[in-house]
């Protein structure tokens, strides 16, 4: 598991509590019922003082999955 995915699972299981280790990398906003808009911004706060980024709300609103939010810090974080 890579520095990012350690630390983005963190925040994952700080935001929805009910989620184990095991399942945080296959995460959906449809296989998570508390993935509403109140955890969606709890999330969001998170990632931005975790990893040091500003996030657009409508980019952030987008997010439907831990793969795809991983792939958008990956992106950017190298650039």
């Amino acid at each position: 598991m890579s520095e990012l995915d350690v630390r983005l699972s963190v925040l994952f299981r700080a935001a929805f509590s009910s989620l184990d280790e095991q399942n945080v990398r296959e995460a959906t906003r449809d296989s998570l019922a508390k993935w509403d808009s109140i955890a969606a911004m709890t999330l969001l706060a998170l990632i931005e003082e975790e990893f040091g980024e500003q996030f657009d709300l409508e980019e952030a609103a987008g997010w439907t999955s831990y793969a795809q939010i991983k792939e958008t810090l990956e992106k950017r974080l190298r650039g």
